[in-house]
């Protein structure tokens, strides 16, 4: 009867201890985690908030040697609905996503998709120089660095 009892979910911070995300048995998890969590979601656990909100579309940051590149995940937009602001050392992507929805049952309901997320941006950047090109539901974010912070190399003399 034990065992009948779905388990809670752990702490990310224990998740993150417990399995790594580039191990073999950690990218299944990160995979088919959501899929359980949808399955057996309905259960109730103790002292377990009734919802939490999910991550639906990845950021990643890349500092590359020019440059800094910001790449998000945004399909079911336009780039008309898209608006990247800047302040400061602070990028803001915001998107607002509204469509009626046509069908059976469905006359005048209105679908509505809105995305919201900051980033800090690293010293060095020059966000006068901003970038930001969308294309095939991704949307990139280029910031050049400035001449002190790019690399250079050092000759070594023996």
């Amino acid at each position: 009867m034990f065992y009948l009892l779905p388990r809670g979910k752990e702490k990310k911070a224990e998740r993150a201890i417990a399995l790594r995300d580039d191990a073999p048995l950690g990218l299944m998890r990160r995979e088919f985690g959501p899929l359980f969590d949808r399955f057996f979601g309905g259960w109730p656990v103790p002292f377990e908030p009734l919802y939490e909100p999910e991550a639906f579309w990845g950021l990643e940051m890349k500092d590359e040697a020019n440059e800094v590149v910001i790449k998000a995940e945004m399909p079911g937009f336009e780039p008309a609905e898209i608006e990247v602001l800047v302040a400061g050392d602070t990028l803001k992507i915001k998107a607002e996503h509204k469509a009626k929805v046509e069908g059976k049952g469905k006359e005048g309901e209105t679908v509505e998709r809105r995305v919201e997320r900051e980033v800090t941006l690293p010293l060095g950047t020059e966000t006068e120089k901003l970038e930001a090109i969308y294309r095939n539901g991704m949307l990139e974010v280029h910031l050049p660095k400035t001449p002190e912070v790019k690399p250079r190399r050092i000759e070594v003399k023996s």
